[in-house]
This record gives C-alpha cells, structure tokens and sequence, in this order.
C-alpha cells in the first residue's frame, strides 16, 4: 500500500475511547486549547475493522490520531481472550496501518501489564517486555503491530492511573468500612489529569518513542489508600478497614523508571503524595461540589 499525501490536511486531533477515564480528560483540556476535534468509542466506530478505520481517516483527515480506547479490565480479558486480542492488539494494527498511510502522528496508550512484576527492579522503555496475564499480552501485541506498521509514533506506559471515581469508590468504602486493601502490590500512583497533560504535549511534538509517565516515588495500595484517606479525614475509618493480602492479575511490582524523560533531561512529575493533594484539593474536591449542587 502506498503512502497518501494530501495537498492540505487540517489540524484534527481524533481521539479514540473519548468516553473513557483518559480519553475524557484529553478531549476536556484540548477542548479548553482550542483544538479541532473528532471523537469516538466502540459504539460509533469498531477499532477491529480496519475498512471502517481508513474510511474514517479518509473523511476526516486528522494529523493526530489519539488512542485511548480498549478493553482494560483484566478479568474480561481473561475471560474473552479472543475480543481482548482483537481490541487491544488488532485495533491498534488497524491504527498504526491507518496512521501510516494518511501521514499522521499516533499517541497509543499503554500500560505497566506488559511487564512480569516479578523482578522488583523499576522498568525502563529499554527493558523487554514479559506480560503474564491476557490483558498484558494483548496490550504488548498492540505496542509490536504500532512499532511494526507505523513510522510516527509515541506509546505511552504509566501506571495505576486515577481519576474522580477511584478516589470517590475509595472514600465510600471507606466510609462503609467494607474496602478490602491489598497490602502486597506497589507502583507510582498516576492521576489521569497528570498523564493528560503529558500525552497533550506529545500532539506538538515529534520526538517520537517509547515514554514512561508515572509520578515519582512508589507505594502500595494500602499506602495510596492510607494517603486519601488522611487527605479526606477518614483515618478512623481507615484504620477499621479490612487489610489482606487480596489476588490480583495485575504485576505484583509495577513500577516504572521514566527513563527517557531522565535522558532528554525533561522536568520529572511530582512525588505521587504531591500530585494526589493536588489531584484532591483541584479536582476531585471541585467535582464532588459540582455534583452535589446538581443534585
């Protein structure tokens, strides 16, 4: 297949999953830049057809292609392997064709599950993948078919990304005392206005590559939750919560190194305790007085 050049190509962003926990932030701030937009989740556009694919960047032409959609709950992908791999593997191949062709820029979003968590030594973009679980696997495949088929690229991993509904499920079961902690997993709590204002940066950018974005420093779960609920006032009700050593499928040992930003000596983000404050005190706090007045 030939590359398609056209005369002149209008400045759209396309962003994918735009419903999602990161799709949604990302189109709320390139809202706020001004930017020209197309959005779509799985009901307007199936990411696995590339026929559908090519024809929607035929008509609209965007010179960003930003890929927040897929299928992230590891339990459903375990249990729908097949429609995992055809989301997260073949959708993105789908994309990296498309993006090739048409000449534009793909941001693909990936996650810490590419990696064992076994090793306990914070990954790099230059340590080998080794998923275990369908959910990892399926995300690797889609980071090997984008390196394969596209030439302009950025793939962008972090970690235990958070937003207004993770800290409000948090706070009500702590306050309902029915929040099972699990102790054992560790990595850098990411709030997705964070790992937002990063992938905008990348939409002007063409230093393309493998990135890490995660906050510094590292925690478990039981400390993230400790953290919020010292925040929000509810140390009593942490401290008569339920803290085990609960099963996950996600890595054991998921934190990342940020290397590459290290070496092209960009800022490092905030300490995660830091950006979960600030996370609380900017954000989530504002939602929550929104919703509470519509009510």
């Amino acid at each position: 297949m030939d590359s398609y050049s056209p005369s002149t190509r209008q400045d759209t962003i396309w962003i994918l999953g735009a419903r999602g926990r990161i799709g949604r932030s990302i189109t709320q701030r390139l809202h706020q830049e001004n930017k020209r937009l197309v959005t779509t989740d799985h009901k307007a556009l199936d990411i696995t057809n590339l026929e559908d694919i090519l024809i929607f960047m035929e008509r609209n032409l965007p010179a960003v292609v930003i890929n927040a959609a897929g299928m992230s709950r590891a339990r459903d992908c375990e249990e729908n392997p097949e429609e995992a791999f055809r989301v997260n593997a073949l959708g993105a191949k789908n994309l990296a064709i498309a993006c090739n062709y048409y000449g534009a820029k793909l941001i693909h979003i990936s996650t810490d599950d590419i990696f064992n968590g076994q090793d306990e030594t914070p990954a790099t973009e230059l340590h080998e993948p080794d998923p275990t679980t369908v959910y990892g696997k399926t995300k690797h495949y889609g980071e090997k078919f984008i390196q394969e088929f596209c030439k302009q690229y950025f793939i962008v991993r972090s970690s235990w990304v958070y937003d207004y509904k993770t800290i409000e499920k948090i706070k009500q079961g702590l306050k309902n005392h029915s929040l099972v902690i699990n102790r054992n997993q560790v990595a850098s709590p990411t709030s997705n206005e964070l790992l937002t204002k990063f992938i905008v940066r990348l939409v002007d950018s063409s230093d393309f590559g493998i990135y890490h974005y995660t906050t510094t420093g590292s925690t478990s779960r039981k400390g993230f939750i400790e953290e919020i609920a010292k925040l929000l006032g509810l140390e009593e009700d942490y401290n008569r919560c339920n803290i085990v050593n609960h099963p996950s499928l996600h890595p054991h040992y998921a934190l990342m190194d940020n290397f590459m930003l290290r070496m092209k000596k960009e800022p490092q983000p905030p300490l995660w305790q830091d950006e979960l404050k600030s996370y609380i005190e900017n954000y989530y706090q504002k939602i929550e007085v929104s919703v509470h007045e519509k009510k």
